[in-house]
């Protein structure tokens, strides 16, 4: 006889105008049948199987929850992402926040799931952000393959903060950072802090092989200098006291402020790292937050052509020519057309062709545009959809002919060569490893959390995350 979990708790939802308001939730099914999700004794959404019920122990607050009204997903919602939750038997799990084919254990994924972009699963919906109830309530339903157990050598203070540490480590990775460079982190606090930690790990691992890169920490507030050096910082700088441009090899922007993204472009030589998902308009362009979310890059389209296996679109394509979207005005060149699959067109006729392809992911490798609104139309080209032209992790290219006007983050690409890079979530799974493995690492948590609330002070949580005073505040649903 089929076994079904009814619940029935209160909790407090996220508002557009960035208050709270109470809700009573209802949780109805099973892992295997799926489950029936309601607020206030009306349906609002149905998940098929794959998916466990998990008791929350705590949820970190990030900048994302901050700028949730900004983000493009319904409100209310009860949100958090953040999470450490618990079993029926008291045992510690993590919890990856994208619900997508693969974390849910369907046989019948989607392509991206198979070509190992589960994050950019386009069935998934995120633990928080999109649809799915979220870590400030104390329940949450969870996809099955998403929870991690968490390492007993790990403290819960740190476990909470997983979620932030992987997509900092995830960022450092693709950063890549070289013997000899300096990587700057700007606005370490919350994500920052872990972008620092990240750093200092890999460089740790690169020292051992006889190599060596700088961390620095650069920020606004003095107080922060000390903090950072705790966290693997090998220096601090203050901007406005000597920090010249074009200062470091590569600036990750941790800020959560679109004057962040400037002062990165300034500052940074060979790249800038972008982590910030405020929601706002940055750099000359509308859809910056959402080229975060899809992981896109963005560099400098070459003015001749390359030697083979030397494009950046050759990584993105194994065993067929790449898909290139060309929005430019100009005609494509001979060598690109002999090289690529190029298409020409609108935008959003372009997307509905490569959407329709059959073999590999339905979009472009890569884009060429020649201004702000080109760009935007590679990242959203339809309107009122999410999905974009370019493929996730793909590249928008700037034509030679680009126009930079009132674009500072197009100006620095097209006329000074910089790359703008971009990452969002990262694999629990080395970020786990790497926390159990190093025991002073794993005092992050007792070095970054500044704020303990309780689940019912979630107004209170978030005004004094807004504060200069919080470095990170983490609301607490169990006792521990």
């Amino acid at each position: 006889m089929r076994a079904v979990t009814d619940l029935a708790f209160d909790a407090l939802d996220y508002r557009a105008d960035q208050t709270f308001a109470p809700a009573r939730y209802r949780y109805v099914g099973d892992e295997r049948h799926g489950w029936a999700v309601q607020r206030d004794g009306a349906e609002l959404l149905r998940l098929g199987p794959g998916y466990r019920l998990l008791r929350v122990r705590e949820c970190g607050v990030c900048s994302t929850d901050l700028a949730r009204h900004r983000l493009p997903f319904p409100l209310p919602q009860l949100i958090g992402h953040e999470v450490l939750a618990v079993d029926e038997r008291g045992r510690r799990y993590v919890v990856e926040i994208n619900a997508s084919c693969h974390a849910r254990g369907l046989k019948d994924g989607c392509a991206f799931c198979r070509a190992g972009l589960p994050t950019h699963c386009p069935r998934r919906i995120t633990l928080g952000i999109h649809d799915l109830p979220g870590g400030f309530g104390p329940w949450i339903l969870a996809p099955i393959a998403a929870c991690l157990p968490v390492p007993v050598n790990v403290p819960d203070a740190a476990a909470v903060l997983i979620e932030p540490f992987a997509a900092a480590l995830h960022g450092v990775r693709m950063v890549d950072p070289k013997s000899g460079e300096r990587i700057a982190v700007l606005g370490p606090r919350r994500l920052g802090m872990l972008a620092v930690a990240a750093l200092a790990g890999v460089r740790a691992n690169m020292r051992a092989r006889g190599e060596d890169f700088a961390v620095a920490a650069v920020v606004r507030d003095p107080a922060l200098l000390p903090l950072a050096a705790k966290f693997g910082a090998t220096e601090g700088r203050l901007l406005g006291d000597g920090v010249a441009d074009a200062s470091f090899d590569v600036v990750v922007d941790t800020t959560g402020n679109p004057d962040g993204l400037l002062t990165a472009l300034r500052l940074a030589r060979r790249e800038v790292h972008l982590k910030s998902t405020h929601g706002q308009p940055a750099g000359g362009l509308r859809h910056l937050t959402e080229m975060v979310v899809d992981e896109l890059g963005l560099a400098a389209f070459p003015a001749n052509e390359p030697p083979a296996g030397a494009a950046d679109w050759d990584r993105l394509c194994t065993g067929r020519r790449p898909r290139v979207a060309w929005l430019a005005k100009s005609r494509p060149p001979t060598w690109l057309l002999a090289r690529a699959d190029v298409r020409c067109g609108e935008p959003a006729e372009l997307a509905a062709q490569f959407a329709a392809d059959q073999a590999g992911l339905p979009r472009a490798d890569v884009a060429v545009a020649d201004g702000a609104a080109g760009v935007d139309a590679a990242v959203r080209p339809r309107a009122g959809s999410e999905e974009p032209l370019v493929r996730p992790r793909g590249l928008v290219l700037l034509h030679p002919q680009t126009v930079t006007a009132d674009a500072p983050l197009l100006d620095a690409v097209a006329r000074r060569g910089l790359r703008l890079s971009t990452s969002r979530c990262g694999d629990f799974a080395p970020a786990l490893a790497l926390l159990a493995s190093d025991q002073e690492l794993a005092r992050i948590g007792d070095r970054l959390v500044t704020h303990r609330f309780r689940g019912e002070q979630l107004a209170e949580a978030f005004a004094t995350a807004r504060s200069r005073g919080c470095i990170k505040a983490v609301v607490a649903q169990e006792p521990r």
